[in-house]
């Protein structure tokens, strides 16, 4: 009864003048008081479980009065003063200046995308991931002769679109991404291959509701092998490693009683990504028709640099609300159980083949762990404390989904190969995948 009446009576003080309040809840021993008093007034307008935390923060540090930079004091006496005079607009406040995109740089939709797709060949053999398998020799008909090099070389264009709905947890974005493929493999005797191919991609990442962008650049070496038995069975291996270079933009805007925000904050950081993946299928052929049950295996282990961000405009409102946030961690494994259908067409200047993939992947391992953020202009270090830190919490990624792939395969004279392809996700409950695929093959 005694803790209502003083933090009711706390609370009137507040709304009468903030600054006096902060500063006399410090003076005179009502420092606790005053910080639960101004997270619970800061959680009547939280909506989700990161702007809790955020609320959590600003009421810990704002009623001390000495733990802060002098811009992030007066961004926090703003915002705390208006709601505890209920001001229009401190909800709005209080979801834009959450970074509750913190953990989308590690976002598992782009983990383990940009594998590269081995251009059908008829002396290649099946190719990595089960998604192409060559025809018999006899259908074909334009297999190389044992005398013409082991060698070819391949090129491949890849563009996706990505659409995440925004949860309780992280914003959404739509995410529009472009890259290219060069590889090179050689023959090893008629049943294996072994190979290597650098990819280079950009993505580019709107988030929802104008909140910020994310640019990434990525630059990724693989190399693979392959072996498959003269009675169908095939083997596939692949490891790769991706590094990113990203630029990542959050912005702010609001406006709570005569104070006004509209701030950018920068920030750049990298990202290392290792891939190791095995496939494994059975190739069954009914003259023309080519059926190929697989299951494949794939093991994720992703990190993303901390970073700081900058306030482009370091002296006006709003800027005391940047953040650091520590380093990122992802760790899972994918296994995909797929049946590609295919069927052989022969034309006048080549083979083709038309194809149907469907897979049903299992997820498992995510870590759907937080990221750990803290302000920037927390200085709680000056006065012999150790800074707050908050957290972003992620999200709980559906752990199975589906893919269904269309596409055409062909193969010309002279050791020449081609397909193009689309690919989309289905089941999964926030995200759509799309993915087109071109790519050309030679001997050399």
């Amino acid at each position: 009864m005694l803790r209502r009446t003083l933090s009711s009576t706390l609370e009137k003080k507040m709304r009468r003048s903030p600054l006096v309040f902060l500063i006399c809840s410090a003076l005179f021993g009502e420092l606790a008081l005053a910080q639960s008093t101004v997270i619970d007034t800061l959680n009547r307008f939280a909506a989700t479980g990161p702007q809790r935390e955020s609320a959590r923060a600003i009421g810990v540090l704002c009623p001390a009065g000495n733990r802060l930079s002098a811009r992030l004091q007066s961004d926090c006496n703003a915002l705390v003063g208006a709601a505890f005079q209920n001001a229009p607009g401190v909800a709005s406040a209080l979801s834009r200046i959450t970074p509750d995109n913190a953990t989308i740089p590690i976002d598992r939709s782009a983990l383990g995308k940009f594998t590269p797709i081995r251009v059908p060949g008829a002396s290649s053999g099946p190719g990595w991931g089960s998604l192409w398998t060559e025809e018999d020799d006899v259908a074909l008909a334009l297999s190389s002769d044992a005398g013409e090099s082991p060698w070819s070389a391949y090129a491949q264009l890849r563009f996706d679109n990505d659409d995440r709905q925004a949860s309780a947890n992280e914003d959404g974005f739509e995410r529009d991404a472009r890259g290219v493929t060069v590889g090179v493999d050689r023959r090893m005797g008629a049943n294996a291959y072994v190979g290597g191919a650098v990819s280079v991609h950009r993505s580019d990442a709107d988030y929802s509701d104008d909140s910020g962008t994310l640019e990434v650049d990525d630059a990724a070496f693989h190399i693979y092998s392959g072996w498959q038995s003269d009675g169908g069975f095939h083997l596939d291996g692949l490891a790769g490693l991706t590094r990113s270079d990203a630029k990542q933009v959050r912005r702010i805007a609001y406006s709570v009683g005569t104070t006004g925000v509209n701030q950018s904050f920068d920030a750049d950081f990298d990202s290392d990504e290792r891939l190791l993946a095995l496939t494994a299928g059975f190739r069954i052929d009914r003259g023309t028709l080519n059926l190929n049950p697989y299951l494949r295996i794939e093991a994720v282990d992703a990190s993303t640099d901390g970073y700081t961000e900058r306030s482009r405009a370091p002296e006006a409102n709003g800027a005391g609300w940047a953040v650091v946030v520590d380093e990122l961690d992802e760790n899972f494994t994918r296994l995909s159980a797929g049946f590609r259908g295919s069927y052989v067409i022969s034309g006048a200047n080549g083979v083709y083949q038309p194809f149907l993939d469907i897979a049903w992947v299992n997820v498992s391992g995510l870590d759907a762990d937080a990221a750990n953020v803290r302000y920037l202009g927390d200085q709680s270090a000056s006065v012999g404390q150790s800074p707050l830190q908050f957290l972003m919490a992620a999200d709980d990624e559906d752990d199975g989904y589906g893919t269904v792939a269309l596409g055409v395969s062909a193969q010309w004279a002279n050791g020449i190969a081609g397909f193009a392809s689309y690919r989309q996700n289905f089941g999964d409950d926030r995200l759509d995948t799309q993915q087109f695929d071109l790519g050309l093959r030679f001997e050399f």
